[in-house]
């Protein structure tokens, strides 16, 4: 059963990268209603559009913030694509790092996020991609679980068993930029999905606030870091920003 589990959660992990492009329309449609792409919608919260998936896969739900930010979608990507900020904004990120990776498509990067008490700590590898809608020019940075073993573990951490997180970076007008977040995770080890679930729905409306916040206030946001960012700076040669 347990191995039945872990490929259903496989199989939406691997779906999820459609969340991103998913119209934010669902941000208007009525409470507690089910839209076509499968979320819940769960109302607004401090102005945050919040979702939930209609499944759940081994006990675990999707969750998906948005937000409209006062700031050029330039200065949201000097945030998203730059994840040494993370710990900055992320709800309970202590670390974001990027690793060395040869590839300039996709990268690996290592999360550390505080545990609730009393869990542990957990952290997870990650390898994290960028894609752009030629369309809409939306950005998506979808970061998803990849092979453990490409960095030791750590005691008093432990190592999540599945995470799919997803930015997508919406230009609106020249200085208005929506947010989307949809996320998704297995935390591993002994912690009640109950607690898991109330856990994870705070974490797109903190996170999408702490990010306007940064992005709202002068001078907050290092806009040469997408130059100075190696990830950021592969990023951004294949990203047109609205004219």
């Amino acid at each position: 059963m347990k191995t039945i589990q872990y490929a259903l959660l496989s199989t939406l992990l691997a779906s999820s990268a459609v969340f991103a492009q998913v119209s934010s329309s669902d941000a208007s449609s009525g409470s507690a209603s089910v839209t076509a792409s499968g979320w819940i919608d769960r109302g607004f919260d401090d102005g945050v559009a919040l979702f939930e998936r209609a499944e759940r896969v081994n006990g675990f739900k999707g969750f998906r913030g948005v937000l409209r930010v006062n700031a050029p979608m330039k200065t949201v990507l000097a945030l998203v694509l730059v994840r040494e900020t993370f710990p900055k904004w992320v709800a309970n990120m202590l670390e974001d790092s990027t690793l060395p990776d040869n590839n300039p498509d996709a990268s690996l990067c290592y999360m550390w996020i505080k545990g609730v008490w009393p869990t542990d700590d957990r952290d997870v590898v990650c390898k994290v991609s960028v894609s752009q809608d030629p369309q809409s020019l939306a950005v998506s940075v979808v970061a998803q679980d990849t092979d453990p073993k490409l960095m030791p573990t750590v005691k008093g951490r432990v190592r999540m068993a599945k995470l799919y997180s997803g930015f997508t970076v919406r230009p609106i007008s020249a200085n208005l930029t929506e947010v989307q977040l949809d996320a998704i995770a297995d935390p591993a080890g002994n912690v009640p999905t109950l607690a898991a679930n109330m856990v994870a729905k705070g974490m797109p409306r903190d996170t999408l606030r702490a990010l306007a916040k940064l992005a709202e206030t002068p001078s907050a946001v290092d806009l040469s870091a997408l130059d100075s960012n190696k990830f950021a700076s592969l990023a951004m040669k294949k990203i047109k920003l609205p004219s």
